[in-house]
């Protein structure tokens, strides 16, 4: 093979369209759940601070996985803004992909979880107010990690569930997205690099300039995850610009590799994992194996919420076992979980919403 040949197979892969489907993007985000459940099985059983090479491992695997789900949904989202301009639907279809699932596990831990793993008498878990507040604490992410009176109190980790704590930051950069596009900056390509340009000005100012105070996590892990959710805008808004090549993803890869003990580390590590991600998420898999990863269902979101509360039953039910057999629990459980939210809760959802557009996009056609 000519070195012009290897040029172009390393140096100028195409980009791919969003709208064909045929890409592994549902597979990724499910890859990435699953990364986060084998972080957490560590987790649940040793509590914090993760120590030991393994677990710190993947623990920073983990951290990768989270800014991997805001690296998509910064893509998707621009793709759903720059496609319309209906910001009607756009509302509606960021509540409907969050809220009918985290309202499905608040209940199930509330109503289920709570009153079977509770070692207080049911009388007495239902009179606490830390019990009656807790859907509110939940579903309005005033404290997604929030606790139920007497339920996995001896646990190294007491909360009901984790990874909760994300979703606020999703809905966060949902709203800044919206807030955005009306004022029209988030709806071409320049104003999404200029949004993009003032947020990795920030990642990297905050290591020199750290800041100590009122809303400094929420400055911190909003400047992380907003930093991935605009890499993710920017790669779909330059798609045209941007070929999605392995020598491409190599190159970044190393370059954030060698700038990891810099100011810039978090935000070239973004861009790396986002041209990786993307790359990845186009790639053209052939025969049944790439069909079956590319139809697969999406059961990434339930996997993601549900997960922990199996692994806390997990660990109440069978004190002192190890990461190993809370992953070997957590996994077909979580698969089943999955999929039970996603054809029993998401699908009826979103299919709730079609139906209620088209009745609204019917009814707005004045009658002649």
């Amino acid at each position: 093979m000519s070195v012009s040949n290897w040029t172009t197979i390393l140096f100028a892969g195409p980009h791919g369209r969003l709208e064909d489907r045929a890409n592994n993007f549902t597979a990724i985000r499910t890859a990435f759940a699953f990364l986060v459940l084998a972080g957490h099985a560590i987790m649940l059983p040793m509590g914090l601070p993760i120590y030991g090479v393994f677990p710190e491992i993947v623990d920073g695997a983990v951290q990768f996985a989270l800014d991997g789900f805001f690296v998509l949904s910064g893509y998707m989202i621009a793709a759903s803004i720059m496609r319309s301009g209906d910001m009607t639907h756009y509302a509606l279809s960021r509540m409907f992909r969050i809220f009918p699932g985290l309202i499905a596990a608040m209940l199930f831990l509330w109503l289920v979880v709570g009153p079977l793993f509770t070692s207080l008498p049911l009388g007495e878990y239902w009179s606490q107010s830390q019990t009656l507040l807790f859907p509110f604490l939940i579903v309005g992410q005033g404290d997604p990690q929030a606790s139920l009176p007497g339920v996995f109190a001896t646990h190294p980790l007491t909360d009901m569930n984790g990874p909760l704590w994300t979703i606020r930051f999703e809905l966060l950069a949902y709203l800044a997205a919206g807030l955005l596009a009306a004022i029209g900056l988030f709806r071409n390509k320049w104003g999404i690099l200029a949004i993009f340009a003032v947020v990795a000005l920030v990642s990297d100012l905050l290591p020199v300039f750290p800041y100590s105070g009122i809303g400094d996590d929420t400055l911190i892990y909003g400047t992380r995850f907003g930093g991935a959710f605009m890499t993710g805008a920017v790669m779909y808004a330059w798609r045209d610009r941007i070929p999605l090549a392995p020598g491409w993803a190599l190159m970044l890869v190393v370059g954030a590799y060698l700038l990891r003990e810099t100011p810039a580390a978090m935000i070239t590590g973004q861009i790396a994992m986002a041209y990786a991600t993307l790359w990845a998420g186009y790639l053209m898999i052939p025969g049944k194996a790439g069909r079956v990863i590319r139809e697969v269902e999406d059961i990434s979101y339930g996997v993601y919420i549900l997960h922990w509360p199996i692994g806390q039953m997990t660990l109440a039910l069978f004190p002192g076992v190890g990461a190993a057999f809370l992953f070997v629990v957590m996994v077909p459980g979580a698969i089943v979980g999955g999929w039970l939210m996603r054809v029993q809760v998401e699908k009826p959802a979103l299919a709730w919403k079609s139906r209620r557009r088209k009745t609204n996009t019917i009814n707005a056609i004045p009658a002649e």
